[in-house]
């Protein structure tokens, strides 16, 4: 077990925000980003007769949000590294 928990637990959770921005990233893609939309903001797939619209951008919300999760932990993952490296002694 790490002699620092906490840093156990961020590295965890930025691991998972991680693993959940791609998945949120990818559904955008294949929902939205994927499609020829036509004028109306509508896809017809005949292979499975269904019909997409734009809706699919909605995706983009948790995905971005997952990502700013992970970007703020990382943050805080250096900043919490850097406070514990013992500082070079300064010659005068």
């Amino acid at each position: 077990m790490s002699r620092y928990p906490a840093a156990t637990l961020t590295g965890l959770g930025l691991a998972l925000s991680l693993a959940a921005s791609a998945f949120f990233f990818w559904a955008w893609y294949d929902r939205y980003l994927s499609r020829d939309f036509n004028e109306l903001g509508r896809f017809y797939d005949a292979e499975c007769q269904c019909v997409y619209t734009t809706a699919g951008m909605v995706w983009v919300l948790p995905a971005g949000a997952f990502l700013l999760l992970a970007v703020g932990l990382l943050a805080l993952v250096v900043r919490r590294t850097r406070a514990r490296k013992p500082s070079a002694p300064r010659a005068s």
